[in-house]
């Protein structure tokens, strides 16, 4: 019975170990830039011997992979897309997404850099950011399932387009402009890609068009 709070006690320690580890590659990958931040640096950053790095997560791919997806896996991501599969009304779909993509450019702004650099990353790391997009876009498409399923979008339109649509308003690239470069608030910039995003997919007779 003793062994068990010992037990415990390691594992909390290994996983507070994890997490200042991968706090300190996200601060460097996007400070320094991911290609010249060494395992050397996130060591010194997170106070622990290089070989730690590599026992507790791994080397600089499978950190910014980790990264990723703690993000795309938040549980309160989640909850919103499963929030946006059973919504019964188009503008509360859009509604949702424009609260769900806010929270996650909000509270991992971060993170949405990281998947924006992947272009200069090395082929490792461009992989691990195009899947970490490929997942967001993906549950972007959730949102344009179910307005299709709710026979709201506009004629013409498939799920496929209107996942495009939005991408385009909620996507990597829109709250950064807005928010970062623009100088909008988030209350601004998500009623804006609300009102916009609305006009693009809602037919005109479906509910909160």
């Amino acid at each position: 019975m003793a062994a068990r709070p010992h037990a415990k006690r390691r594992q909390e320690s290994a996983e507070q170990t994890r997490k200042l580890i991968l706090d300190a590659a996200q601060s460097l990958f996007v400070t320094q830039g991911y290609a010249t931040t060494t395992i050397n640096d996130i060591a010194a950053r997170a106070r622990v011997a290089v070989a730690t790095v590599y026992t507790s997560v791994g080397g600089k791919p499978t950190l910014l992979r980790a990264l990723i997806e703690a993000g795309v896996n938040d549980p309160e991501t989640a909850r919103n897309v499963a929030a946006v599969a059973v919504a019964t009304e188009p503008g509360e779909v859009l509604r949702l997404i424009g609260v769900g993509t806010r929270y996650g450019h909000q509270s991992r702004p971060d993170t949405i850099r990281l998947m924006r650099a992947a272009p200069g990353m090395t082929a490792s790391a461009a992989a691990a950011a195009r899947d970490g997009a490929a997942a967001y876009r993906q549950a972007l498409r959730t949102g344009a399932v179910r307005l299709d399923e709710l026979f709201a979008l506009r004629p013409g339109l498939t799920v496929e387009r209107a996942t495009q649509v939005l991408w385009f308003y909620f996507g990597l690239h829109s709250w950064p402009q807005l928010v970062d470069e623009g100088g909008w608030s988030y209350d601004e910039a998500q009623r804006w890609l609300v009102d916009r995003a609305t006009e693009a997919l809602l037919g005109p007779s479906a509910p909160g068009a």
